[in-house]
């Protein structure tokens, strides 16, 4: 779905420098099962999704994951996101939110997020390091 792609592309080209810190990541794509059976009682979670909410393509956006705020580009009936708080209230953490420009039928990314990828991936890895150090 071209840019919906991002956030396994980043995920992927960061996992092993978060690894090297203990940071496990999972890359479940569009599987909630797979997702939901990696979680357990008490994890604290990063959930890095597309979006599309107006501002700049390749800006990032982190919503607290009780916040509800999350404007997802689920094209299903619940998310992740509703999963995670519906079945698991012990769960904290963050949705990191890349906002995209195309959501549509290609297997490659925008030209636009291409350019920013580099950028993009150490914004998040930043981003997930300080939260969890911070936390």
């Amino acid at each position: 779905m071209c840019d919906d792609g991002v956030a396994v592309r980043v995920c992927e080209n960061i996992k092993d420098s978060l690894a090297k810190n203990n940071i496990e990541v999972i890359i479940g794509e569009t599987d909630f099962e797979y997702c939901l059976s990696n979680i357990e009682d008490g994890d604290f979670i990063f959930i890095i999704d597309a979006i599309n909410s107006g501002k700049e393509v390749g800006e990032i956006t982190i919503f607290p994951l009780k916040s509800k705020l999350y404007p997802g580009l689920s094209q299903h009936g619940c998310s992740l996101v509703d999963l995670v708080l519906l079945y698991n209230n012990s769960i904290n953490g963050f949705v990191i939110g890349i906002e995209v420009k195309e959501i549509k039928f290609d297997f490659n990314l925008s030209d636009e997020i291409n350019k920013k990828l580099g950028e993009i991936e150490k914004q998040v890895e930043k981003i997930i390091t300080k939260k969890v150090f911070l936390k």
